[in-house]
């Protein structure tokens, strides 16, 4: 079942931000990864039996949010600094954050920009990679129809129904006047610059309870990795998603609501 959904936008420094949340109160905010949308989530919020009062943003570059001018890069730090600006304006008492893949990462910057934050969500994502900016994953930016959109999704996403791909398709994608195209600035999908970024200063500072969640077959966050990044925390859970790559929003939406919601309950 699809929840009901209010959308919101802040503008603030020429930009716009768009989110959807739960309600009117907001405890929770859930932060995408590269080729995304605040959309990434639905199929996980849609099971979750933990009420979170959340909140789904657009990154800037993506969905309905605003486009940076192209001589700016959009750095994890940009990024986390917009949401932390965005939290301001929502005047957030308090909030947990869970992040996505590079989202993971603008969430745990995001965590020491924001004095609010108490808990942390970080999925399937290292704080450094070996990968150049360039290397990026194979997803286009236009495509000929629907169904197209569709068959990309699969190699990245191999175990996600075929119900939560035609959902993802349309939810992520527009039409203008050449046809069906991903809503995100296509710089986004041809340079990942979070991988020229080292976050382990962060990552060793954060001392608030940390959820570590990593797919079984994740070629993102391998399971060395994931125990450096258990033996370097001081207060950290780690969870394994069985049947899973790096697209666990997508592929196991309801083992992920899980896990999280046992955590932020």
């Amino acid at each position: 079942m699809t929840p009901r959904v209010h959308h919101d936008y802040v503008e603030f420094s020429g930009l716009r931000t768009h989110l959807i949340r739960s309600g009117p109160q907001v405890g929770t905010v859930f932060v995408h990864g590269v080729g995304g949308s605040c959309w990434t989530f639905l199929h996980t919020l849609s099971v979750m039996e933990v009420d979170l009062k959340w909140a789904s943003l657009d990154l800037l570059g993506y969905g309905e949010s605003s486009w940076l001018p192209g001589d700016v890069e959009y750095s994890t730090q940009i990024q986390a600094q917009r949401v932390c600006g965005v939290l301001d304006r929502l005047g957030l008492p308090q909030v947990s954050l869970v992040g996505f893949s590079w989202g993971g990462l603008i969430a745990l910057q995001l965590a020491f920009l924001y004095p609010n934050v108490d808990r942390l969500v970080v999925i399937d994502i290292p704080p450094s990679s070996s990968l150049p900016p360039e290397a990026v994953a194979p997803i286009p930016w236009r495509y000929d129809d629907t169904d197209s959109a569709i068959e990309t999704m699969k190699p990245l996403a191999p175990n996600a129904s075929r119900q939560v791909l035609e959902r993802d398709a349309l939810l992520s994608t527009t039409f203008d006047e050449r046809g069906p195209r991903r809503k995100l600035d296509p710089r986004l999908l041809q340079r990942y610059v979070f991988r020229a970024e080292d976050h382990w200063a962060a990552w060793d500072a954060n001392r608030r309870p940390t959820l570590l969640v990593r797919g079984q077959h994740s070629p993102v966050l391998s399971p060395e990795m994931a125990a450096t990044m258990t033996r370097r925390a001081t207060s950290l859970s780690l969870v394994e998603i069985a049947d899973a790559g790096h697209m666990i929003p997508l592929e196991q939406p309801d083992r992920l609501a899980r896990a999280v919601g046992e955590f932020l309950r």
